[in-house]
């Protein structure tokens, strides 16, 4: 798994209610009650680069809704997490 992604598993496995599973370069998560998953997608685009994709994705209705940023190497991590904790609030409420 990349770097990224065992930083965003390492946070989200925090979760007591949270389930998590790795597969090439996604991380599917899933929260008790709730049959929707959230994906995360790290893909390098350079050395010191990586696109970083959330995805809603409802079992019935396939993927609801998707946000992706660039992510680079200089920039802290923590804003990255602040952008998943922001689309965690909307998406699962």
């Amino acid at each position: 798994m990349n770097p990224l992604l065992n930083q965003f598993a390492a946070n989200l496995g925090e979760d007591e209610d949270s389930v998590t599973a790795a597969i090439g370069d996604s991380l599917y998560v899933r929260y008790a009650n709730d049959p929707a998953v959230l994906k995360i997608t790290c893909q390098w685009q350079e050395v010191a680069e990586a696109k970083v994709t959330f995805q809603h994705i409802h079992p019935d209705h396939g993927p609801i809704d998707t946000v992706s940023f660039t992510q680079t190497r200089t920039r802290d991590f923590s804003a990255a997490l602040e952008r998943l904790e922001a689309y965690r609030d909307i998406w699962f409420v």
